[in-house]
């Protein structure tokens, strides 16, 4: 005869289950729901720790667990990497080893620095040299000011763009500061307050854009934590870059020398850079990834998923200029400015169709010139039809001859949207591929497409004429 099966134990109040004269198993979980360790309660009042399979309980493998857990809780997230998003520790991998590229060559190139400042030169006066930091420290604030108000908007949506150019500006930064010794007095002025912008730059970009790649790793509202514990890591590795960095400043003191070892530091830095920006897989849609995702849809009838995309993103380069089906550059898309932004042309007048809480504005077909495509937001406009929107006008630049433009027979089709009377039916609006972009990870919760203030419209008929 078969043995009776034992019921599945049930979650229960703690209380009420300790005095229910059983024995109770409890369990901790972390904030991401997975198991952390695992308690047995005797009704004799004796509590056990059960010990995970495979795990032994001699001193040194407890003494190893500990040490491993004091340096995971020091440098990883709590819950890793269940807490984190999957690209979390690619990137962290590269970006620590950027670190420490960096660290060695700040430096290099603060010693050049120094001798700039005239440190070492019996010609070179104490006030020239006060001078010269007041004017670097003057400019870089300025630098700071303008960087911020022309390029602010557009970081978040390009994030990993302007990461990569962080380190670009940085690097170049180090050069200059590299060279300045061996220029003339207002040569080193001009070489070291420009190194000092750049630097400037630098940090304007680096720390936007590592807020919005933080704000993509971070899973279980754990975003602060995330950043310090990034800030840990960057300290640790910088430790090690100092402690081999100091040695590589005592021994490498030829100039020429010093230069060849100050590319290959960079090249490094920037590979290292690159390569942990291209592991990151963003899931909200930005101008880029929105076209690279919906263009492969028009293609195949396939839709990627933010690892499929990632690969295809162009990290420093990118320009709306969208192709039709046989592969021609045939339009530019862009959020308009401003209405009268979205309706000027010098080519004839804008023909402008309505969508779903969006107008699209198209210019008419000029020699030598793409067809312009302005999109401009309504009010309460929703992230995903904002999405939409770029999804059209894409569309409409698929459906486009060369040299012909936006036809009255394109126009038409268009404004029919849902109707393929015309023999063409919208792909855009397809339920299947807003259901399918869902189930492969695409956040439509928000959108990233705008690198400007953003401009929503509202519209309303007079009751009076105007003549």
């Amino acid at each position: 005869m078969a043995p009776a099966e034992l019921p599945e134990p049930t979650a229960a109040a703690v209380a009420t289950l300790i005095s229910s004269g059983s024995e109770v198993e409890i369990s901790e979980l972390d904030k991401s729901g997975h198991v952390q360790q695992k308690w047995l309660y005797e009704p004799s009042g004796r509590i056990i720790h059960i010990r995970p399979e495979g795990h032994t309980n001699d001193l040194f493998s407890r003494s190893l667990r500990e040490w491993k857990k004091i340096l995971s809780d020091s440098f990883l997230p709590v819950g890793f990497p269940h807490s984190v998003s999957s690209d979390y520790f690619a990137y962290q991998t590269f970006d620590s080893l950027q670190a420490f590229f960096s660290t060695i060559t700040s430096l290099l190139a603060s010693r050049a620095l120094l001798q700039g400042l005239g440190v070492g030169d019996a010609n070179s006066s104490a006030t020239f040299a006060l001078l010269l930091t007041i004017l670097r420290d003057a400019t870089s604030r300025v630098a700071t000011i303008a960087f911020a108000h022309r390029f602010g908007l557009r970081i978040e949506p390009d994030a990993k763009r302007y990461r990569f150019l962080a380190d670009l500006f940085n690097d170049t930064a180090f050069f200059l500061e590299l060279g300045s010794p061996y220029l003339s007095p207002w040569g080193k002025v001009a070489a070291l307050s420009l190194g000092e912008a750049l630097r400037a730059l630098c940090g304007v970009s680096a720390g936007a854009s590592k807020a919005a790649l933080s704000m993509h790793f971070a899973k279980h509202d754990n975003l602060a934590e995330l950043n310090a514990k990034e800030a840990s890591q960057e300290t640790a590795v910088g430790l090690i870059g100092l402690l081999v960095g100091t040695f590589v400043v005592k021994l490498i003191q030829n100039p020429r020398s010093v230069v060849c070892l100050m590319t290959l530091l960079v090249f490094g830095h920037l590979w290292m850079n690159y390569l942990g920006v291209r592991s990151v897989q963003m899931t909200t849609l930005n101008r880029q990834r929105a076209t690279i995702l919906f263009q492969e849809y028009l293609r195949t009838g396939k839709v990627l998923s933010p690892a499929e995309v990632s690969k295809r993103e162009w990290i420093i380069v990118w320009t709306p200029l969208i192709s039709n089906r046989q592969g021609q550059k045939v339009a530019k898309i862009e959020l308009a400015k401003s209405f009268g932004h979205a309706m000027s042309s010098s080519t004839g007048p804008v023909k402008i169709l309505d969508g779903d809480s969006y107008s699209i504005a198209v210019t008419p077909a000029a020699p030598r010139k793409n067809t312009m495509i302005r999109i401009i937001l309504w009010d309460n406009v929703l992230p995903e039809q904002a999405v939409m929107a770029w999804f059209e006008a894409v569309e409409i630049a698929w459906a486009m001859q060369k040299k012909m433009g936006f036809t009255s027979e394109l126009e038409s089709m268009f404004r029919c949207k849902e109707s393929d009377t015309h023999g063409y039916r919208m792909k855009f609006s397809n339920k299947e591929l807003w259901e399918s972009m869902i189930e492969k990870g695409w956040d439509l919760s928000t959108q990233s497409l705008e690198t400007a203030a953003p401009v929503r419209l509202v519209a309303r008929k007079l009751n009076t004429k105007v003549y």
